[in-house]
Formats: structure tokens, sequence, C-alpha cells
């Protein structure tokens, strides 16, 4: 008895199982050969080591420390945190280094034009700190690393399923911390501002702010839709709206209210029957339930134009509590260097500068503006080309995804919410709608892998996998002879 190979003649499939022909293609697909296995539980530690790196550090010491006051100063962390970044930041790079090698080892890069697209926005930012006098760390190394080994591994679409998970973990956890000591995980009095109504104030779990945990939550969120099995998913998504409530983080709020609105739309219960018409005629659903370009990408749109019109046509210093402010002194100071921008680390090194934002602030609080202030015209105009070319990515996988597992009999319209394929796209509609309003999520650092890894993973995925239906009842699924 031998098995027989799955690359066989056309004719040799009649008669057979569709299940038995699926799971022999199935092993051509990215991410079940040697290295695409081994690249989807590689990439899945390194994303496990970058939330290590961010949640680990800040955990050890609040716990210790107690909640340092908001916006005190990076210096004042304590020995034990940084040790404890330091080591997972060694961890992480020399885990990269390791998957690269093998990578390469099994098998030839492609699309290297595109993988140097994605590590164009990175290499700018830090071009501009060189030229403005600043040394980069190991830690600038961490995302570009990570970066190039997936790209020569190609993971599984499955890995992106990884954040989600740890979303999940963080808001359980937030809430769990809140639960025994609220003294460390709620943010009261002056420093909650307007919204300090909240039950006993704002959740923060380990982070300075509610607002940065709103952040983490919101990006998370998108990628719990790609966990398969649904328990699991509904546990995750529910841990992760109580704890974003709880927050208090409006910008985050919405972004995830629109993030759940187009997710309804992909799953097609809430469209007028009118719409749904699939067939070359049809306005948001096409052929074999492939969602149109339009269904997908409006709320995309909508939150990208918020964030370039929101900073420029903003005067009053006053407005979105205070953004305004900090746009106009930011866009300001960036006209100075209009081209490259005044690298990653001017908003610690720059002296005045808290005192013209109101506060010591480490971003923008709004994409285009932090972009345009570490790393110029040269940074955004690169970061467009690398939104487009995953917001290609993310449409092809959408429509590869429905139209894979329509052929395959397992749905007859756009892609479920359990499947790999609506993540990607969800995805740009979370990262539109944060960056509106915040920019920490795009930082160079490991504190940025939320941003910069998804659009890395995206750039590089292939089509996933279509669930099996298993084989037709009544039959036998033999793949030997």
């Amino acid at each position: 008895m031998t098995a027989r190979s799955p690359y066989r003649p056309m004719g040799a499939w009649r008669g057979r199982p569709m299940g038995t022909w699926r799971r022999s293609v199935s092993r051509c697909r990215p991410g079940s050969t040697g290295a695409g296995r081994v690249g989807t539980v590689g990439v899945g530690v390194l994303l496990v080591l970058a939330w290590v790196r961010v949640t680990g550090p800040q955990l050890v010491d609040v716990l210790h420390d107690g909640r340092p006051a908001f916006n005190s100063p990076v210096e004042s962390m304590p020995a034990t945190g940084r040790l404890l970044g330091d080591a997972v930041t060694a961890a992480f790079l020399g885990l990269a280094v390791l998957l690269t090698g093998y990578g390469l080892w099994r098998r030839r890069p492609d699309r290297l034009p595109a993988l140097a697209l994605v590590l164009a926005p990175l290499a700018t930012i830090h071009l501009a700190g060189l030229i403005a006098g600043e040394r980069p760390g190991p830690v600038a190394l961490a995302l570009p690393a990570a970066a190039v080994a997936s790209w020569v591994l190609r993971p599984g679409p499955s890995v992106l399923a990884t954040i989600g998970a740890l979303g999940a973990v963080t808001a359980a956890g937030s809430i769990l911390l809140a639960a025994l000591r609220p003294d460390l995980a709620l943010l009261t009095g002056a420093d909650a501002g307007a919204k300090s109504g909240a039950i006993g104030g704002l959740l923060t779990g380990p982070y300075p702010h509610s607002n940065v945990l709103g952040l983490i939550l919101a990006l998370s969120l998108p990628f719990v839709f790609g966990l398969r099995h649904p328990p699991t998913r509904r546990v995750a998504l529910t841990s992760i709206l109580v704890a974003l409530l709880w927050t208090g983080s409006r910008t985050s709020q919405l972004a995830a209210l629109v993030v759940l609105l187009s997710w309804a739309l992909l799953s097609w219960g809430v469209l007028p029957r009118g719409l749904l018409t699939r067939g070359r005629r049809g306005l948001l659903i096409g052929e074999h339930g492939r969602p149109r370009g339009l269904l997908i990408g409006v709320p995309v749109a909508a939150g990208l134009g918020l964030t370039v019109a929101s900073p420029l046509l903003t005067t009053d210093p006053a407005s979105f509590t205070e953004r305004g402010r900090i746009w106009r002194a930011l866009l300001s100071r960036w006209a100075e260097r209009p081209f490259t921008g005044h690298g990653p680390g001017y908003f610690e090194r720059q002296p005045g500068l808290a005192e013209a934002l109101g506060g010591r602030y480490t971003h923008g609080h709004n994409l285009l503006v932090h972009l345009l202030t570490v790393g110029g015209l040269l940074t955004v105009a690169l970061f467009a080309v690398l939104l487009g070319l995953v917001w290609r990515r993310a449409t092809i996988l959408a429509g590869a995804g429905a139209g894979a597992m329509a052929g395959a009999g397992a749905i007859t319209g756009p892609p479920r919410s359990g499947s790999p394929a609506v993540v990607p796209v969800l995805f740009l509609v979370a990262l539109a709608w944060v960056s509106w309003l915040e920019a920490s999520h795009a930082a160079v650092t490991l504190a940025g892998h939320l941003t910069w890894l998804p659009l890395c993973l995206i750039a590089r995925a292939g089509p996933p996998d279509p669930p099996d239906p298993g084989p037709p009842s009544g039959s036998e699924d033999q793949d030997v002879a």
C-alpha cells in the first residue's frame, strides 16, 4: 500500500470525493510545506514575543512600584522592566535571524520588490533619525528582521489569528487585574478627565493610559474573526468588547464599531436583498460570493479620509480634546524638514516640545501628522504605496477565500466570519479608524508591532485554505491504493 501522488492527471480524479481532491491540493498551498509550517509556528512565536515585550515590562513595574504618573518620563522606568524588555528584544532578534536563515536554506525568496516596499517606510524613518544625529539601537532592527523572516518563510494566513488570541488574553488579564488590584488597573481622578464616570474608573490594565489599552484591543479585534473554533471566537470577542467598553477610549470604540459593521456587511446578513445579487451585475457581491471592492473599500476610505482631513482642516487648538494644539505645533515643526522629517526620537530629544504640545507625548495623535513629523513626505508617500499594496492583497484574499469556499460547497455567499479571508480587510478598517486620533501604534520599535507586522503578513499572505466539508455521506474517503 503506497500513498498516491497529489500530482495526478485530471482524469484520475473523476469519481473521487471532493474532500480527497481538496486535501491533496492543500498540500501545495502556502503554509502547508515544511518551511511554511515552521514559518507559521515561528512567526506566531515572534508575535507572542512582541506582545510580551510590550506588556511584560509594564506589568512587572506596575506590580512592583505601583501605577506611575501619566506622561512620566521613560527614564523613570525601574531597572527590572528595562532588563526584561532588553532580554525579550534579544530573544526576538535571535529568533528572527534563525527563522530567516532556515527560510533561505529551504527556499528561494520571491517578490523581493514587494518586501523592499514593506521595509521602505521603516528605513526612511530611521534615515531621518540618522540625519538628525540619532543613533538607533538594536530594537530598531526588530521589526525589519521579523518582516524579512516572515517573507522568506511565507507562513500560512492562520498565523494572524495569534494576534486575536493575544488581544483576548490582554482583555481578560486587564479585567482580572482590575478585579484584584483596582488601584493598579484603573485610571481615576484628574487623569481620567471627563470620562471618570466609568465603573470605578477607566480600565488601563498594565498600560499607562486607558487609550493605550483601547488601541491594542481595537487593532486586535479583527484577528479574532480568524479563530476557527466558534466557542473560542465568541469568548475572545466578548472579552475584548467588554474591556474596550470599560476603557472609555472613544476613538478605539468607534473603530471597533466600524469593524463590526464591516464584518456584518461581509457576512451579508444585514444587507438588503437587492444588493446581494451574485453574478456580473451584482453591486456589492460578485460571482461566487466574492465581495466587490465597493463593499470593502468604503469603510477603509472613510477612515483614511478622516485621518488626512482632520489635522489639515482643524484650526481650533481645543478641538478633539486638545489634539488641535498638538497638530498645529507638530505641523509647524514639520515644515522645517518637510521631505525627511525629524526622526523617530524627536519627541524625546526636542527641548520645549512638551510645553508646546501641552504634555509629554511620544506621538502625534494622528497617523498623518506623526509620519510627517518623524519621516517627512518621503515616508508618507511610501506608506501610502504600502497601504495600496496591502489593500490590493486584502481584496484578493477576500475574493479567493470566498471563491474557494463556494467552489468547495461550503458557502454560497461572501466569506464567513470564521474565515481568515475577512481578517485582512477588517484589519485595514481598524487601522484606518484608530489612526484618525491616535498614532502610538506607528512606532518603529516593537511597540508598533500591531501595525507593521500585520501589514507585512498580509502583503505576503497567499490564499487561505478553505474549510474541509468532509467526504460526502455514504462514501469512503480513501487516499491510498
